[in-house]
C-alpha cells in the first residue's frame, strides 16, 4: 500500500472539510451521548469549520492518500495544553475503510518525525476508540517515554479531555521493531 501524507492546499481544503462530517460521525459513537452532542435534524453531521487551516501560518494541515485515493486529513497546530507544547495534533482522520491497517501508525510517525519538539495528543475521554490508538501509537513511538495526564483544556471553552505529551524524534529501537525482529 502507498501511503502519501500531502501538505493540503487551497484545492484540498473543500474535501478535508467534507471528510470533517465523517470525521464528527465516527466520533458520535462515543460522544454522541455527552450534551451537546445531538444527531442533527437533517441527518447531515457537521465538521467546525477547518479554515483556519489554511489562514494562520501555525497551522499545517494534511490530506492522507492511499494508493492515490483519499484516506484522511491529519491538521496540526501549536495550541497546547501549557506553554512548553511546541504542536499539537489538532484533529487526526482516517476514512474506516483504512482503519485498523497501519496506515494511522505510520502517518503520526511520519508526522511526528517532521515536526520536532515537544508534542501533545489530546483525545475526549469518552472516544475510546481514539484513546486506545494514540496510546498504542505514542508508547510504541516513544518506548514507553510519554506523560499521559487528565485535564480540562479551556479552548475553544473548558473541557476536560485525556493527553498525551513526548518529545519527538524519538531516536532507538521501537517496541513494534522488537516485535518484527522476534518473529
Amino acid at each position: 500500500m502507498q501511503i502519501d501524507l500531502v501538505k493540503a492546499t487551497n484545492k484540498d481544503k473543500e474535501v478535508i472539510q467534507n471528510l470533517g462530517r465523517f470525521y464528527v460521525y465516527d466520533m458520535s459513537k462515543y460522544c454522541g451521548f455527552l450534551p451537546g452532542w445531538t444527531t442533527p435534524a437533517s441527518g447531515l453531521y457537521e465538521c467546525i469549520d477547518l479554515s483556519r487551516y489554511w489562514e494562520e501560518a501555525d497551522r499545517y494541515p494534511f490530506l492522507i492518500k492511499v494508493d492515490g485515493e483519499v484516506g484522511g486529513f491529519a491538521l496540526i497546530n501549536k495550541v497546547g495544553s501549557t506553554p512548553d507544547v511546541d504542536w499539537n495534533m489538532g484533529e487526526f482522520f482516517i476514512v474506516s475503510k483504512f482503519q485498523g491497517k497501519g496506515i494511522g501508525r505510520e502517518v503520526a510517525e511520519r508526522i511526528f518525525n517532521q515536526f520536532h519538539g515537544t508534542w501533545e495528543v489530546m483525545q475526549i475521554p469518552e472516544n475510546r476508540a481514539a484513546i486506545e490508538f494514540w496510546n498504542n501509537v505514542i508508547d510504541n513511538y516513544t518506548n514507553g517515554n510519554f506523560q499521559k495526564t487528565n485535564k480540562t483544556v479551556m479552548e475553544p471553552k473548558p473541557h476536560p479531555m485525556s493527553v498525551l505529551k513526548f518529545k519527538a524524534p524519538q531516536e532507538g529501537v521501537r517496541k513494534s521493531d522488537i516485535k518484527r525482529i522476534r518473529k
